[in-house]
């Protein structure tokens, strides 16, 4: 009895597992094609797009999956640009409730192979519906949209600009409808300086007429960034900030760290960190930063600028305004000159436009173009030669050529220079310690650290007061011909290389041009430009 009721049972459960697997086979093809439409329908009516999808699986049971291959979304069926999205596979899982549902809901959404192209606001033209066509409302919320090996790409609203483009890794958004934004988490590379990128947020709601509408309120870390991917810098730089704005018109705020940033130049590394705030063109990548402070050793630069694309150019054109208000020259010198330790020390002040045209194939310092203005006070050459002689100028421009009390005087200097394909042109160049005023001008070579400079020699004493005994006697005639206002004023040069420079007499009459150069009248009129390949004294 017992066996026949067992026999029965597995006899109707056959028949219903049986029964079963042929109604979902039968809701398998007569929902596959609904389901289809149903795609097409919704990915046209949210992106406002033409939908194309080359094949598509549906299979219902245990729960709906959905595969389809091959899908492009033209936004307003536009062929002059890229499509707004290709998908490789579109892979779809849902409960067929949830789907029959008045408000569509989805439980995963994965795509695999995904290309966004978001154009410019103002190349958006939405079309007008097409007469006797309903729009259709398809309410849907998202529990999980993953995407794997993305890429997007921004286009600039110049057409003859480079577009900007990211890969993303991995981005996951959750609870994704089309009326509220959803959270989002991503990691990307960033390509130049080469570095990954992690940031989350809120991302939407999606703007379906101007997708570089869409808002965006995130965070980042930028971390292992390899500023060796930049010809001509060195060190590993982290950032962390926050952006928001929408997709091609962001705000940017955010700090980076270096530890070990260095410039080829010098090969010197110091810690650097700064703090940013910026507006970046997301279609671009064109960035106005409205304040950049950076800090490394005992001195604060503060810039502001412009990083824009140039047309048919890879790269970024920089322009900055920079200044030092209060720093110290060896800050500076340590990380622009080589060796361990600096030729002079002292505060710096200094206000400079910075310039670095885009080309990937030369270094930062050969691109690196500078013009502007300095002031150092206190100063003290580290190099006991170099100090040394600066102690007898100062001891003889005061007439106690033997007065050894007269020790280590501080020095005072201050000038105009444009910095230019490695070499430093300087005007109005003065430098004065305590009974003596050098006015020069001249160039410092930064590859062979070589020096030449010419001027004039200001005394305070007489040119018999710099000496004592007979050579003091007979320079006594010779004083009214060196002599002006009272003063001493011989032409005098430095130059060889920085490490062990040459001072002395001019003899070959560029003190007078030199002169010139030094003139305060002419201060407010100069422009200095690099020299000609044919001069050596570097005037204009």
């Amino acid at each position: 009895m017992a066996g026949k009721i067992l026999r029965r049972s597995l006899i109707v459960t056959g028949v219903v597992v049986v029964l079963f697997c042929l109604a979902a086979m039968v809701l398998t093809f007569t929902e596959r094609g609904r389901l289809k439409q149903y795609l097409v329908t919704a990915l046209g009516e949210r992106f406002h797009s033409d939908v194309q999808i080359r094949d598509i699986t549906v299979y219902v049971y245990p729960r709906v999956y959905l595969v389809a291959h091959g899908v492009a979304l033209r936004l307003h069926g536009r062929t002059d640009v890229p499509p707004l999205f290709t998908i490789e596979t579109l892979t779809v899982s849902a409960d067929l409730p949830a789907l029959l549902a008045k408000t569509k809901h989805v439980a995963r959404v994965h795509l695999a192979g995904m290309n966004i192209t978001v154009p410019p606001r103002d190349l958006n033209k939405p079309q007008e519906p097409k007469p006797g066509t309903a729009k259709v409302t398809l309410p849907l919320v998202i529990d999980e949209i993953t995407a794997d090996d993305a890429k997007l790409t921004t286009l600039p609203r110049d057409p003859k600009k480079i577009p900007h483009e990211w890969d993303i890794h991995r981005v996951v958004l959750e609870n994704f409808s089309f009326e509220e934004p959803a959270h989002f988490h991503s990691t990307l590379t960033n390509p130049k300086p080469i570095g990954e990128i992690d940031s989350s947020g809120l991302f939407g709601p999606w703007e379906s007429d101007e997708p570089g509408s869409t808002p965006i309120d995130a965070t980042f870390e930028f971390s292992h960034a390899d500023l060796d991917s930049l010809k001509g810098l060195g060190g590993i730089l982290s950032s962390k900030g926050k952006y928001e704005g929408v997709l091609d018109d962001l705000n940017v705020e955010g700090d980076t760290d270096t530890p070990d940033f260095s410039l080829d130049v010098s090969g010197n590394p110091v810690h650097l960190t700064t703090h940013y705030v910026a507006v970046v063109d997301g279609t671009n990548g064109d960035t106005t930063l409205k304040s950049v402070v950076a800090h490394f050793l005992h001195t604060t630069v503060e810039a502001k600028g412009d990083i824009i694309g140039i047309r048919g150019t890879p790269g970024k054109d920089i322009e900055l305004d920079s200044m030092v208000r209060d720093g110290r020259i060896e800050d500076l010198l340590q990380l622009v000159m080589k060796g361990d330790k600096p030729v002079m020390t002292g505060h710096v002040s200094l206000a400079a436009k910075i310039a670095l045209p885009p080309n990937p194939d030369l270094k930062i310092i050969e691109r690196l173009g500078l013009d502007g203005k300095f002031g150092v006070t206190g100063g003290h050459f580290t190099s006991d030669m170099v100090q040394d002689k600066v102690d007898s100028l100062s001891r003889r421009g005061q007439g106690q050529p033997k007065n050894e009390e007269i020790d280590n005087v501080i020095s005072n200097l201050r000038g105009q220079f444009i910095l230019k394909n490695r070499r430093a042109t300087f005007s109005n160049l003065e430098f004065d310690v305590q009974g003596a005023r050098v006015q020069l001008a001249g160039t410092y070579d930064m590859g062979s650290e070589s020096l030449d400079f010419h001027g004039h020699l200001v005394l305070d004493a007489k040119l018999s007061q710099m000496t004592t005994g007979v050579k003091s006697f007979f320079l006594k005639a010779v004083d009214p011909f060196v002599s002006k206002n009272g003063k001493t004023d011989l032409p005098i040069k430095i130059t060889g290389p920085r490490a062990h420079p040459e001072f002395g007499l001019d003899r070959g009459g560029h003190g007078d041009d030199s002169k010139k150069a030094s003139d305060p009248k002419a201060d407010s009129k100069a422009d200095p430009k690099p020299p000609p390949k044919d001069k050596k004294d570097g005037q204009r």
